[in-house]
């Protein structure tokens, strides 16, 4: 991402925010127990889950589990307007997603899936190719040992291929030449129905509330505007 100290903090609090989300998701992931013994039990798994994932994160996990799958809440804990998305953006374009591609895990606890993105308009930027690479949350990764680990994201939907998006981006200096999201899900907006916009973030969100019912012409007119100004 950019090297603007701010933009730093608020990507690492927001995934420390995240791996706490993640954290209670490993404790509530077994079955009810019917009895105290199983209780017992499930008490203990839970808590071999937490320590792996300490220890080691999903590949760790994954070897305590063989094959792991937990649910992953990717929305950061911030609340940005279309301004904010805008302005704080290392790059906003409109693209159309056109292949969904291998997933990668670059700090052990979050799996993210690359897409091939077609870009048909640069707002904000340098991205002097045609098509870029757009990393999102969520997939699965098989590892060496051959146990794999899956994050589903049931509070995030995936993009569909052949859509059109405009997307606020950031860079990441851990993984170069390729693009994250900025503010998450906020950061994603469906503008292939051109009589209105549907954000990917949380409803109560300032810029999905900002843009709720918005057309693209305007809602793609008040985004180049912003970076105008």
């Amino acid at each position: 991402m950019t090297n603007h100290p701010s933009m730093k903090r608020t990507f690492i609090g927001a995934i420390i925010c995240l791996l706490s989300v993640a954290m209670l998701a490993f404790s509530g992931s077994a079955s009810q127990p019917q009895n105290p013994a199983g209780q017992n039990q499930a008490t203990q798994d839970a808590i071999a889950l937490r320590e792996a994932f300490r220890r080691g994160g999903l590949r760790e996990v994954a070897k305590l589990k063989g094959h792991y799958v937990g649910e992953y809440d990717p929305h950061w804990d911030l609340l940005l307007s279309l301004e904010t998305l805008t302005k704080d953006s290392a790059a906003v374009i409109v693209g159309r997603f056109t292949k969904k591609l291998d997933a990668r895990i670059p700090d052990s606890r979050v799996i993210f899936t690359d897409y091939q993105v077609a870009v048909e308009e640069l707002i904000k930027g340098d991205i002097k190719q045609s098509e870029t690479v757009v990393t999102l949350p969520g997939g699965r990764i098989v590892f060496e040992d051959g146990t794999s680990a899956e994050q589903l994201t049931p509070y995030f939907d995936q993009p569909r291929i052949g859509r059109a998006y405009t997307l606020f981006l950031m860079r990441e200096k851990a993984v170069p030449g390729v693009f994250f999201l900025f503010g998450g899900p906020e950061g994603m907006f469906d503008i292939e129905d051109s009589a209105g916009v549907r954000s990917h973030g949380r409803a109560d969100d300032p810029a999905a509330v900002e843009t709720k019912g918005m057309s693209r012409e305007l809602f793609l007119r008040k985004v180049r505007e912003q970076e105008r100004k």
